[in-house]
């Protein structure tokens, strides 16, 4: 008796630990030969994913390049313009410089209306000089 409880005993653990075992290794173990092909999958997945972004930064530098060209090109040409306005003004200072100035020559008085008119008299009241003339005097009361 004791031979028929020992064989169901260990007959019914491995029918039932056998299935068990698998289903729990299955679980908690992933299958080998599946294992390097996901890796490579999202390492393939990874990698494309930093390709793309490389491209759009390449391209976002490549745009950056051009602009910076032109601007460089656009104050190139005004600087060159600058220069030769600076060289024109140099120029024309030097033969200002060299010609005598107009205003070294006494200028030649011409009377005029304004200079023969009488002066008006000041605001305080006081009595014209002595060296004006007697017809520029207003008469004192």
């Amino acid at each position: 008796m004791l031979r028929l409880r020992f064989s169901s005993g260990l007959l019914l653990g491995l029918v039932l630990g056998v299935p068990a075992g698998v289903v729990i290794g299955l679980l908690l173990l992933p299958p080998k030969g599946a294992e390097p092909g996901a890796a490579s999958n999202l390492q393939i997945i990874e990698l494309s994913r930093q390709l793309e972004a490389m491209k759009e930064d390449k391209e976002r530098a490549a745009r950056q390049l051009e602009q910076f060209a032109t601007l460089a090109e656009q104050m190139t040409a005004s600087f060159n313009r600058l220069e030769l306005r600076f060289k024109a003004l140099e120029d024309e200072q030097r033969l200002r410089d060299a010609q005598p100035s107009p205003r070294a020559v006494a200028p030649t008085a011409v009377p005029t209306a304004t200079a023969l008119a009488p002066e008006p008299a000041a605001e305080n009241d006081e009595p014209p000089s002595e060296s004006a003339p007697p017809s520029a005097q207003p008469p004192q009361p």
